[in-house]
């Protein structure tokens, strides 16, 4: 499968299916960090099952169980054919790694650092990524990782990132060559390196394999443009060209060598999904909407699923060679989404209701191109409150991996889910909270031991004193209850635990923006329309998400009687404040300005301003500009790492405002 979700749009993850249990204990070996070569795998057409009615039907009557893996999963949300999943997710400011190995959950951490992020998972359960070390100036390095061998950076130096692994833990992805800031490699069980294809003029990357050792992904060529690529087990290269456009990437490989990805067009004012193959060529997705708001898989059938935007509504479809795009069924759905689909042609994503049908978004899935099954309405003993908002990855047994309000959950075809309690979400959260407000919250929980018993535990990480918590239950279904005041306003985490009298636990936990009578604050979550006009190099064109709150000086306000501010962004990279030098308001505008840690490393600026479109029916819609430079090394001059309101030649996908908040919102306290 390829995993492209992000918390509210598209990560381009490649992740690889299945698993074997064996070879994880081949990880512990201090440079020999993955295991060894494996036999070849099946042909192509003898992976892909046909779909029929009988499947159709499945579908429709299956149940899940649910399991919770962990919180909101911005960062990464994988899954293999054995039902292990790996996630990240952006949550207290920072990021947090998880592996669930089919039963438990355990943490990734990282080399020593405070950085790392997630992008490939196999069937030995071993996942690959990137991670800062606890080196005095730190590295951000490659690393794989398993339960029983730990982390551990795959050969390299300064910068390198994996960016995918095969069932035969070849991985895939980047680390500086002389001259030139990225090479395309793989590292080959054992520790030899391939490099893939000729040195580039200045960057290459690999971000997808398949199980042969063929990948995909991009290089830089001559003239500056970047151009989707495709090595062959040998490390030859095959330029696969753009759409007639300057940049075209790579992004997801099935088993017979055909690669999907994205282009832009002639004029570099739209993205354009493409699928390639060697009869075919490039070959341009025409969807309806004329371009690609995310190309989010390729399956071995060659069927690949996206989305377009048509009007002002996200569209999902799906697209084959012989066939042409096929809009998903969505009824009488605002809009929908698809993120992945597996080999028997079924595809989860979200579809979002109208008002008289409740609003609200609603995970699904599709069974091959019928009418869309809403997930909520196949859960077994649910907990109270808990709501499926999007399918993130399917595999070829049909177990899911979703957003809910709760966090990542995996659904699990049956009714026998883990030992672990399930938890619901987090009820009675207002949008809007003070310092000082009685906060009266409840969290639902099921177990299938009716005879356990159970006691939470709760953790507010504004230190402010509050009562413990209580637990009520019958028969297997409970209910915790908490109360808080929180004591000075801030960004904040709420962490609440239920744990069963066999010793399993679960957890829920979300981030909390607390605001102050008399103190001007800047504040929001959510996701930006489009990506950015000016980037890096290399950059994808994603949306960007962020967390952030600040206090402001107003006049002559004091900004000192708060916690300390919180700037996050993620998406194309991730960025993370250590510093607020400036946070001021004006009217409806604010300005924050400071320094931070673009995907780990130090000495970055960023300038944040933020419009508060009012929030109100037909007000105008919320916008923050952002941009990140640093100094050239070399010059000095201040070069621009992202910059999602440049002027001309703007990049975008399909010419949307790039400052207008699309998801979320922002709020400005004067």
């Amino acid at each position: 499968m390829q995993q492209p979700w992000s918390s509210n749009a598209g990560l381009r993850t490649h992740l690889i299916a299945g698993a074997v249990a064996g070879a994880l204990a081949a990880l512990a070996a201090p440079v020999a960090v993955w295991a060894g070569e494996q036999a070849a795998p099946a042909a192509a057409d003898a992976l892909v099952s046909s779909p029929g009615d009988t499947e159709a039907s499945r579908a429709r009557t299956c149940i899940y169980s649910v399991i919770n893996l962990g919180p909101e999963a911005g960062a990464a949300a994988l899954l293999n054919e054995r039902g292990q999943a790996a996630f990240g997710s952006f949550i207290g400011g920072g990021i947090t790694n998880g592996f669930f190995d089919g039963d438990r959950v355990h943490d990734i951490g990282s080399l020593g650092g405070s950085y790392t992020l997630i992008h490939g998972l196999n069937k030995q359960g071993v996942v690959v990524g990137e991670s800062e070390d606890a080196e005095q100036f730190s590295n951000i390095l490659a690393f794989a990782w398993t339960v029983g061998g730990g982390m551990h950076a795959l050969p390299g130096t300064t910068v390198s990132s994996a960016r995918a692994i095969n069932d035969r833990n070849q991985i895939v992805g980047q680390r500086p060559a002389p001259g030139i800031t990225a090479r395309a490699v793989r590292w080959n069980p054992g520790g030899a390196v391939t490099p893939l294809g000729p040195l580039p003029l200045s960057l290459s990357e690999a971000d997808a394999i398949n199980q042969q050792g063929f990948s995909a992904g991009y290089a830089d060529v001559a003239g500056g443009a970047i151009h989707a690529m495709l090595w062959d087990r040998a490390g030859n290269q095959t330029d696969l060209g753009t759409l007639g456009g300057t940049l075209a990437f790579g992004e997801h490989i099935n088993e017979r060598n055909e690669v999907a990805g994205e282009s832009d067009n002639a004029a570099n004012d739209k993205v354009l999904g493409f699928f390639w193959s060697r009869d075919s060529g490039m070959v341009q997705i025409n969807v309806e909407g004329g371009g690609s708001r995310l190309v989010a898989g390729l399956n071995n059938r060659g069927e690949v699923v996206g989305d377009t935007v048509i009007g002002e509504r996200s569209v999902a479809y799906q697209w084959a060679m012989g066939r042409g795009v096929v809009q998903l069924p969505s009824g009488s759905a605002v809009s929908s989404d698809v993120f992945d689909i597996n080999n028997r042609s079924e595809m989860v994503g979200m579809i979002e209701r109208p008002a008289g049908d409740g609003g609200g978004r609603r995970a699904v899935r599709w069974p091959a191109l019928t009418e869309p099954i809403d997930l909520n309405a196949h859960l077994y003993r649910p907990p109270a409150g808990l709501v499926l908002e999007a399918g993130a990855a399917i595999n070829d047994d049909g177990v899911i991996l979703a957003h809910s309000n709760a966090g990542l959950v995996m659904l699990r075809p049956g009714t026998r889910g883990t030992d672990a309690p399930v938890l619901g979400p987090l009820l009675g959260l207002p949008d809007v909270i003070e310092v000082g407000q009685d906060l009266a919250l409840t969290v639902g929980f099921v177990d299938n031991a009716a005879a356990q018993t159970h006691t939470a535990s709760v953790a507010w990480t504004d230190q402010c004193a509050s009562p413990a918590p209580t637990v009520s239950e019958a028969r297997g279904v409970g209910q915790v209850r908490l109360r808080h005041q929180f004591c000075a306003a801030g960004y904040y985490t709420v962490k609440a635990q239920v744990t069963d009298s066999g010793g399993r636990s679960t957890a829920v936990q979300r981030d909390i923006v607390v605001d102050a009578s008399g103190l001007a604050s800047l504040s929001g979550k959510g996701t930006l329309a489009g990506g950015g006009a000016a980037a890096a190099r290399g950059y994808r064109d994603l949306p960007l998400h962020f967390a952030l709150w600040a206090p402001l000086a107003s006049g002559t306000q004091s900004k000192s009687a708060a916690g300390s501010p919180v700037v996050m962004l993620s998406g194309p990279f991730h960025f993370r404040s250590d510093q607020v030098s400036t946070a001021a308001s004006s009217g409806q505008q604010a300005r924050i300005e400071g320094t931070g840690l673009l995907n780990g490393r130090a000495g970055y600026r960023f300038v944040l301003e933020a419009w508060d479109g009012g929030g109100k029916q037909g007000a105008s819609p919320d916008r923050l500009h952002v941009r990140v430079t640093h100094a050239d090394a070399a010059t000095g001059v201040e070069a621009v790492d992202y910059d999602n309101a440049a002027p001309a030649k703007a990049r975008t996908a399909l010419a949307l405002d790039r400052t207008a908040v699309a998801e979320g919102g922002l709020r400005l306290r004067n």
